[in-house]
């Protein structure tokens, strides 16, 4: 992840950005894998039927149907169903999509949005985790700046509507939703995220307990140097009680916006995580 010095400068990006035909795969296996999904299996199975009997009317000499050829033609005629458009038209219209997607107004996200601030600053490949349904919107965002998104909530329904919405955007192959129950359970992620966006209205509706079990948690899974951005949940909730936790981080000043937000509702709060040799120096310091 850039820092802001290095954004302002235009530093160049220090990773590639994916292939548009790996994007292409798995944006096709999601729409497939969702639509199978919402089906029962006897409907599925009548699928299967049909696709079997085109694939034999299709090709006589074919005497040995496996079952990678049967799961392949049930794929195909889904494909074919859903009306998803070949390679070269996608990638087509890959720039275009891709722009607006990076706009906060296409996420129904203001532009003076704290992580509308953040997200240009990400790299491809960065590892983002957002929590809570409050910040669902700014996981869309992050996802469009090529970030590797992991998105957390406790309701179900949610996590399937953030599942289908990626996949309807092409976003689904660098994002990930989970059920979790916070402050009990957290799923085994690998961390060292280079930015964590957090729900105030989440951490507001857990109990003081919960609430510290979950941001302890999360700032063990953050990188060196990573950020926590606290963001309003647009009922009430602020951040700023929550500064508590994070007295041993740095609190860094929010991006600018480029509009006065004097008398603006909080925009949030932005800490991070001291990097190691800062601790250690931090340490040594205070003993001296």
């Amino acid at each position: 992840m850039l820092s802001q010095q290095q954004l302002l400068a235009t530093a160049p990006r220090r990773r590639p950005l994916r292939s548009l035909r790996q994007q292409y795969d798995l944006y096709i296996m999601d729409r497939v894998e969702q639509y199978k999904n919402r089906i029962s299996r006897e409907e599925l199975m009548r699928l299967a039927d049909k696709a079997v009997c085109e694939v034999r009317r299709s090709d006589a000499d074919q005497f040995l149907l496996t079952e990678v050829l049967a799961q392949e033609a049930v794929d195909a005629l889904i494909i074919q169903m859903l009306g998803i458009r070949g390679f070269e038209a996608w990638r087509k219209s890959y720039p275009k999509r891709r722009a607006a997607q990076r706009e906060p107004i296409h996420w129904n996200l203001d532009d003076t949005h704290l992580v509308a601030g953040l997200a240009p600053r990400i790299e491809p490949g960065d590892q983002a985790l957002v929590v809570g349904v409050g910040a669902e919107q700014c996981a869309y965002l992050l996802a469009a700046h090529d970030a590797d998104v992991t998105f957390l909530d406790r309701d179900f329904t949610v996590v399937e509507r953030a599942e289908g919405r990626v996949a309807d955007e092409s976003l689904s192959s660098t994002f990930d939703a989970i059920c979790v129950q916070f402050g009990q359970w957290l799923p085994c992620i690998p961390g060292g995220f280079a930015l964590v966006v957090l729900d105030a209205g989440t951490l507001s509706a857990l109990s003081p307990g919960e609430r510290q079990v979950l941001l302890t948690e999360l700032q063990a899974m953050t990188a060196p140097g990573g950020l926590h951005a606290l963001v309003p949940d647009g009922q009430g909730a602020g951040p700023e009680g929550f500064a508590g936790h994070y007295t041993s981080w740095l609190r860094e000043t929010l991006p600018p916006t480029g509009r006065r937000t004097r008398g603006m509702a909080s925009r949030g709060a932005l800490f991070c995580k001291p990097a190691a040799e800062q601790t250690v120096t931090g340490r040594h310091n205070a003993r001296a």
